[in-house]
């Protein structure tokens, strides 16, 4: 054998037992360590996925409730405070003073549930009314009280049988459209027996009347088909519930009571205080031992809103204890991350 023979075979020589496992264990390491960092990542992506979900659907539910609390009581160029409507409306909504523009519904008591949905009990209930939309003026002049109405354009999408407004800021008539056609060059609303109890308006409006959709708002907590719970809005015009946002478990409503008329809330009382005051009267056989310091609805110039949100799936690492309005929000112990949104609303139409 020469000595190129013998340099080649020690250049094919493995490698002994020991480096093999040395190399073994350094791979493992490193494996376990990208391992645990795609495990970690994976964790913190859906922690903060959770939580994104939380904070966009507590924005979202909390925005569209305050809107309609802030709406409340509108009614076109004067507010239900200045205005009575006629009502001519088949299912029509109680909308003759401002009072009923808002009416709240502690723990849900005394509220009828229109839907099939279960609603979640301990939460609130919350009905608000007005107008939507822009509106659009009256065409022409109206000749007798049953004449279609016209209107240059539909830009608030009314369509049959919704809930519509026609006001000139001195009058004022709700009811349902039977039909609403697009014709050559006008849009036709009529108001028929149909969908009203009669198909007279109160007055032959002119060309300085509006027409306004009209709806009336109820808000509640209840358990979806998935069984997970959420906001719900009805709608009385179209009576129909829609889901607004998912994981919501409760909404908490607090009324802002100004308590010495400077239209600046004092107080924040449950929806089942408010009373009227009975004053002491000793000719109308009150004592003064019996007069009650109460409060007054027509005080209510606001609403404090919470909703207490949860996420989708359980991403804590144990459960966790969660306060909200005072009571115990983790009953089941879950490892759910939960987040209260409280938010304030004043009404409008009931602030001059």
């Amino acid at each position: 054998m020469n000595q190129s023979t013998r340099f080649s075979n020690r250049k094919q020589t493995g490698l002994t037992l020991v480096e093999l496992l040395v190399a073994m264990a350094i791979q493992f390491i490193l494996l376990a360590a990208m391992v645990y960092v795609y495990t970690s990542s994976r964790v913190m992506f859906t922690v903060n996925e959770q939580l994104s979900r939380v904070q966009e659907n507590g924005r979202y539910a909390t925005d569209a409730l305050l809107y309609d609390i802030r709406m409340a009581g509108f009614a076109g160029c004067r507010s239900i405070k200045e205005i009575t409507p006629n009502i001519i409306a088949n299912s029509p909504p109680v909308f003759t003073s401002l009072g009923d523009s808002l009416v709240v519904y502690e723990d849900g008591d005394g509220w009828t549930n229109p839907t099939t949905l279960n609603r979640v009990a301990g939460s609130d209930v919350i009905t608000l009314q007005s107008t939507r939309g822009s509106g659009v003026s009256l065409v022409g002049n109206m000749s007798v009280d049953t004449a279609q109405l016209q209107i240059n354009s539909n830009p608030d999408g009314l369509k049959s049988n919704d809930l519509i407004l026609i006001s000139d800021c001195s009058n004022a008539d709700l009811f349902r459209a039977t039909t609403v056609a697009k014709g050559a060059s006008k849009v036709n609303i009529t108001h028929a027996m149909s969908t009203n109890t009669s198909n007279r308006l109160s007055k032959l409006y002119q060309d300085d009347a509006q027409i306004l959709s009209f709806d009336a708002h109820t808000y509640f907590i209840a358990t979806g088909a998935n069984g997970e719970p959420g906001l719900y809005q009805y709608s009385l015009s179209s009576a129909t519930a829609t889901l607004l946002a998912e994981g919501i478990e409760s909404m908490q409503l607090l009324l802002a009571e100004d308590t010495n008329g400077d239209q600046e809330p004092d107080i924040y009382i449950s929806a089942s205080s408010p009373k009227a005051a009975v004053l002491a009267d000793p000719s109308a056989g009150i004592p003064a031992s019996d007069a009650v310091i109460g409060t007054d609805w027509e005080a209510i110039i606001g609403i404090r809103v919470g909703l207490l949100l949860r996420s989708e799936i359980g991403v804590a690492s144990e459960p966790r204890s969660y306060s909200f309005n005072g009571a115990e929000a983790n009953p089941g112990n879950d490892t759910r991350v939960r987040k209260a949104f409280w938010s304030y609303a004043a009404m409008r139409n009931k602030i001059n």
